[in-house]
């Protein structure tokens, strides 16, 4: 429940908008939201797991910097 006197359009404007540039991908197996770098390299922005256990995981909190090419 959400008590405010905003209008809920004013609240929930662009709330389905994927900001521009960024790629959903499979890392690891794992659902993130990833800001492409250079050199193959991405930014996690956003994991975008159901799993609780992977919120705990360092290597995939926001600002980590990935390896976008397979091995």
């Amino acid at each position: 429940m959400m008590w405010t006197i905003m209008p809920p359009e004013v609240i929930w404007e662009g709330i389905e908008e994927k900001p521009k540039g960024l790629l959903q991908l499979s890392w690891r197996g794992t659902p993130v939201l990833v800001e492409p770098l250079e050199f193959g390299r991405g930014k996690i922005v956003k994991l975008l797991s159901t799993d609780p256990k992977d919120f705990l995981r360092p290597e995939l909190q926001p600002g980590s910097v990935v390896d976008l090419m397979p091995q």
